[in-house]
Parts: C-alpha cells; structure tokens; sequence
C-alpha cells in the first residue's frame, strides 16, 4: 500500500547520511520504523495490514540491522588485520618507491592508513604497502 505524506522529525534528508551515503544505502533502521510507523498509521482500516505482513516487514529490518552491524564488525575486523601485517615492518629495512615512483628506503618507523591504503613510513617518506619491494632486518 503506497503511504503519502510522511515527513521526517530530523534536520537532515533521511536519503543522505553523514558518510556520504545516499539512496537505498543511506536508510538506518530508525528511517525503516518510521516508515513502518507512517504505514500503520496511514492504513485503510477496511484493509488493515496482516500480522504476517507486519512480522515479515519487522524480521527483513532486523536482518538489515544484523547486516549492517555484521559488515562494520568486519571492517573493523580488516583495518585491525591490516595494521597488525604492517606493524611487522617497524623496524626493519624496507624498500620500495613512493607515490611519485621515487626509490625510497630506510628503516620503517611507522605504519599509517591513507585513504584506505596502509602505508609504512620511513623518515619523512612513506610507501603503500603495495609498493614494497624488499624487507631486510636491522
């Protein structure tokens, strides 16, 4: 049943959240319980919404919910993952080129990410991961 008239309490568009998300993707399971509230409040009392419906529509929130938590728990999951290969690189003799294909090397001193990348310092220079050509202790 399409329902009309639904506003949001919130100052911002519920299409775009502060990741930059928009759309379908932006939605939070706050957005789906006001639809769900405007939809209850907004039905056809001749027809009103089956309690099958009612419990399909609140276990596809919750799945979405479990998913959204899940995907979080495994970026994290990734970043922690990714840090911890990089640490291995501290103090060790690693070379490679920088973004600019400059040849860099020196012993790492630090391990960063960088737009998503994990990136090993050295000095005033760093390298992408991608961009190690050789580890050598001390």
């Amino acid at each position: 049943m399409p329902v009309s008239n639904i506003t949001s309490n919130s100052s911002t568009p519920s299409t775009t959240n502060a990741n930059g998300l928009t759309g379908f993707a932006a939605l939070t399971s706050q957005d789906f319980m006001r639809m769900l509230l405007a939809e209850l409040k907004n039905q056809d009392p001749t027809q009103p919404i089956k309690n099958s419906d009612l419990l399909a529509q609140l276990s596809q929130m919750q799945a979405l919910q479990s998913n959204v938590e899940l995907k979080s728990t495994l970026t994290n999951f990734a970043n922690n993952e990714q840090m911890s290969s990089g640490a291995s690189f501290l103090g060790k003799v690693v070379s490679g080129v920088d973004d600019k294909k400059a040849p860099v090397s020196g012993v790492a001193d630090r391990v960063f990410t960088q737009n998503g990348t994990l990136m090993i310092g050295i000095g005033s220079k760093s390298i992408s991961i991608g961009n190690v050509t050789g580890v050598a202790l001390q």
